[in-house]
């Protein structure tokens, strides 16, 4: 059984072009353990993006379970309340609503997560779909996805959006 490729690369040592201005055989190797490193890709990490929306909506499900199950546990606490007007009872149902809301509000913060996970690999599916297509003749697909990642609009710190 074989492990996973070492695609560990360290910088080349001494000169990286030939004094004909020509990459050497060390720099070109170091650029095409990199280039094996992305998956052969501008960079984006499907799979980690993928795995990312996978959890957040595990997440979302196991926080949904809990809710509907405090919810319930709420629920019984106060018709417990309606038959028994205990004070005892009437704090427990209290309590086990406010669980539920705690649970809930979670639930929603773990949606809200994948939900922009989700947005997130959207646009970089968008993003390699459409840098393709603007490759020009003279032009290969790394420039032209270059070209894409360069041009298009990202939000900064400096200017939110």
């Amino acid at each position: 059984m074989s492990g996973p490729t070492d695609l560990n690369s360290p910088l080349p040592a001494g000169k990286i072009c030939n004094a004909d201005g020509s990459p050497t055989v060390q720099f070109q190797a170091f650029i095409r353990r990199l280039w094996e490193r992305t998956g052969y890709s501008p960079g984006n990490d499907s799979l980690w993006t993928a795995a990312e929306a996978d959890i957040a909506s595990l997440a979302v499900h196991a926080s949904s379970i809990k809710a509907d199950n405090a919810q319930q546990a709420a629920e019984a606490a106060q018709s417990l309340t309606v038959l028994r007007t205990e004070s005892i009872a009437l704090v427990k149902a209290q309590e086990a609503l406010e669980a539920a809301y705690r649970v809930l509000l979670n639930a929603q913060a773990f949606e809200a997560k994948a939900l922009k996970t989700l947005e997130t690999a959207q646009k970089l599916a968008m993003l390699l779909s459409t840098a393709s297509p603007e490759a020009q003749a003279a032009q290969s697909q790394n420039e032209s996805m270059m070209f894409s990642v360069m041009n298009r609009p990202w939000p900064s710190s400096h200017n939110p959006s």
